[in-house]
């Protein structure tokens, strides 16, 4: 990031996570500070063939509102920057399943005399709470993924 980030005057950001939401659908989640100017630019570079960018902050995201995230490295390194940013986080299984898995990977680590059984288990749980793996899902994750990157490169450019 400080050595390709600091020379450019805009920064599009795209951050991938899975856990949350309908599976295989990526909900497009504005990833900035709580800041109007950054969320209209990104409701323009995302919000468009039905897809709707949402906020932690307003409470129309599935994501409850976060800190110390990872976009806050752009602020750091790359001052100069317009930053725009985007957390695109695809569906796994319901909630239920993956606060479960958690909840088991948790456990693990406060237990580790645990059997190599029931260790192989709870890891293959972790496993599927984030990841789905079937041809139509990763189907879905590729071509969201790509659309959205399209789209902040046509951002980028203005």
């Amino acid at each position: 990031l400080e050595e390709q980030g600091a020379r450019g005057a805009r920064l599009g950001w795209i951050d991938i996570h899975t856990g949350l939401g309908p599976s295989g659908h990526g909900e497009r989640i504005f990833a900035d500070r709580n800041d109007p100017v950054a969320l209209a630019r990104a409701h323009r570079w995302w919000s468009m063939d039905g897809a709707q960018v949402t906020s932690m902050y307003d409470g129309s995201s599935a994501s409850a509102e976060l800190t110390g995230l990872l976009f806050n490295a752009a602020y750091l390194h790359c001052p100069q920057a317009e930053y725009t940013g985007l957390a695109l986080e695809y569906g796994t299984l319901p909630m239920h399943e993956v606060m479960t898995a958690l909840r088991g990977d948790q456990w693990l680590y406060n237990h580790p005399e645990a059997g190599e059984a029931q260790r192989a288990a709870i890891k293959r749980q972790m496993r599927d709470a984030f990841y789905v793996d079937t041809p139509p899902w990763k189907q879905q994750v590729v071509t969201q993924g790509l659309e959205v990157a399209r789209q902040a490169v046509a951002g980028l450019r203005g």
